[in-house]
C-alpha cells in the first residue's frame, strides 16, 4: 500500500483553494493518498472561512482526510510530502499599484512581468526565501510546487539561494498542449509537444508525431480552424504562423502593447479591482453555512487548470511516473543562450527524483531576442531583491522590452518604490 501524503498549501486564504480542493477529491485516492491538508495563512480570517469549506467539502465526498489550520509555518511544514505555495505579497492593493502606476507612464501594469512583475517580485522573493528555508529544516524531503507570481522570478530566487526542492508551475503553456493533443491526436498518434521560454513567455516550437516533426501543419491547420470560425483576425493565430512556434496568451503584451496599454488605459477598474469584488462573493459563497462545494463565482476568477497542472506534477513525482509536463527549472544546459542557474519553462520528465528537462538547443531565431531580454530583466529583479540596489532595478527594466526608456523609469521607479514603501537605495 502506497504511503499516505501530507500536503501543506501556504496561502491557503486564497480564493483558490477551493479550486484545489475540488481538483484533489475528484482524483484516484489510489494514485494520490492524501490524509492531511495542512492549510496556513497570514490572514486568520480568510484562512478561517477556506479551512471550513475545505472540511466541509471532504465530509461531502465522504473522505478520511484530516483539515488542519496552522498559526506557525514550520508547524504546517513538518512532514510534509508537498508544499503547495501561493502567497500575496501585499495583497490586491499591492497589485492595484502594480497594475495602475506604470499605465500613467504608457507602460502595461501586469502582476507578473515589467514593472508590475519587478515590484511583486520586490515584495515577494523574501518570504518565499523565508518558506524555503522553513521547508529545508523541517521537511527537507518535500517538493514545493510554486504558483506565486511571478512564477519563473520566484522559483529562480528559490533555486539561486536556497537548497529546497521547487518546480515552478504554471496552467497556461500545458493547457495549450494538452488541447493541441485532444484536437489533433488522432491524426497525429503519438504527438508531444515541446516548449522554449519563460514563464509567461513560452512557445511551443516542436510537436512531433511518430518521430515526425509536424509543427508547421498543426499552426497552419489551426489557423485554417480559425478562420472557418470567422477569427482571422485573430492576432495569436496570425503570429504562431508568422513565428513557426504557437505562444502563450500573454505574448499579446509584446505583440500589440500599444492596442493593449490604450484599452487598459480606457477601463474604469484594473483587473486587480475587479477580482476585489469577486472575491467578495467568493468568500461570501465560502462561508456560508453548509456550503460544500466549489463557489460558483470562482469560474469568473481565473487560473483555469490550476488543479490539473498541480495533480499532474503529484502524480508523476509520488508514482515516479516519466511525465512530460511543462515547467520552470533550472536551465542547466537545456537552452542554448541561457546561463545553467538561469529558470527557463520547458518540458521536463518529472519522476520521484524531480524534473529531468527535455533539452531544447537553440531558441528559434524569430523569438530569441524577446527571450534573453526578458530573462536579463529577470536575473537583475532577482539580483536587486538581494542586495537592494536600486541601478539593478533600472538596468533591469531598461533590458525589459516593454520599458526600455530612461527618461520614464527613473520617476516610475521612484513612485512604485513610494508606493509600496519599499528601500529607496
Amino acid at each position: 500500500m502506497n504511503r499516505a501524503i501530507t500536503v501543506a498549501i501556504i496561502g491557503a486564504g486564497s480564493s483558490y483553494t477551493p479550486e484545489l480542493m475540488d481538483g484533489f477529491l475528484g482524483l484516484d485516492p489510489a494514485r494520490l493518498p492524501v490524509a492531511e491538508f495542512r492549510l496556513f495563512d497570514i490572514h486568520a480570517e480568510r484562512l478561517g472561512v477556506m479551512a471550513g469549506l475545505a472540511g466541509r467539502m471532504i465530509r461531502r465526498h465522504g473522505r478520511p482526510i484530516a483539515v488542519q489550520s496552522c498559526t506557525r509555518l514550520e508547524e504546517a511544514l513538518e512532514g510534509a510530502d508537498f508544499v503547495i505555495t501561493q502567497i500575496r505579497v501585499g495583497g490586491m492593493q499591492a497589485r492595484w499599484l502594480d497594475e495602475s502606476i506604470p499605465l500613467k507612464y504608457g507602460i502595461l501594469g501586469q502582476e507578473t512581468t515589467g514593472p508590475g512583475g519587478m515590484f511583486k517580485a520586490l515584495r515577494t522573493i523574501p518570504a518565499m526565501l523565508e518558506i524555503a528555508r522553513a521547508v529545508e529544516r523541517v521537511a527537507p524531503q518535500a517538493f514545493i510546487l510554486n504558483y506565486t507570481n511571478p512564477s519563473g522570478i520566484v522559483t529562480e530566487a528559490v533555486t539561486r539561494h536556497t537548497g529546497a526542492k521547487i518546480l515552478g508551475l504554471c496552467s497556461g503553456i500545458p493547457l495549450i498542449i494538452e488541447e493541441i493533443k485532444k484536437e489533433f491526436g488522432v491524426d497525429y498518434p503519438g504527438l508531444h509537444a515541446y516548449c522554449v521560454g519563460l514563464n509567461h513567455l513560452g512557445f511551443i516550437h516542436r510537436i512531433v508525431s511518430g518521430g515526425k516533426d509536424v509543427t508547421g501543419a498543426i499552426i497552419e491547420r489551426m489557423a485554417a480552424r480559425a478562420s472557418r470560425h470567422g477569427k482571422d483576425a485573430d492576432a495569436l493565430n496570425q503570429f504562431a504562423v508568422e513565428i513557426g512556434a504557437i505562444p502563450i496568451g500573454y505574448l499579446d503584451y509584446y505583440f500589440r502593447r500599444g492596442r493593449l496599454v490604450r484599452k487598459l488605459q480606457a477601463q474604469e477598474q484594473s483587473r486587480a479591482q475587479q477580482i476585489m469584488e469577486l472575491e467578495k462573493a467568493v468568500f461570501a459563497e465560502a462561508a456560508a453555512p453548509g456550503a460544500d462545494q466549489k463557489p460558483e463565482t470562482l469560474g469568473k476568477r481565473g487560473g483555469g487548470g490550476y488543479s490539473a497542472v498541480t495533480f499532474a506534477a503529484m502524480d508523476a513525482l509520488y508514482n515516479d511516473t516519466g511525465e512530460e509536463l511543462a515547467i520552470s527549472v533550472p536551465n542547466q544546459g537545456t537552452v542554448d543562450g541561457i546561463e545553467a542557474d538561469e529558470v527557463v519553462e520547458v518540458v521536463c520528465r518529472i519522476g520521484r527524483k524531480g524534473a529531468t528537462p527535455i533539452p531544447v538547443g537553440p531558441i528559434p531565431l524569430a523569438f530569441r531576442g524577446l527571450v534573453q531580454a526578458v530573462k536579463a530583466y529577470e536575473v537583475l529583479t532577482v539580483k536587486a531583491a538581494m542586495t537592494h540596489d536600486r541601478r539593478l532595478l533600472k538596468q533591469a527594466l531598461l533590458n525589459h522590452p516593454l520599458v526600455g526608456d530612461a527618461e520614464i523609469i527613473d520617476p516610475l521607479l521612484d513612485e512604485l518604490i513610494a508606493a509600496h514603501g519599499l528601500w529607496k537605495k
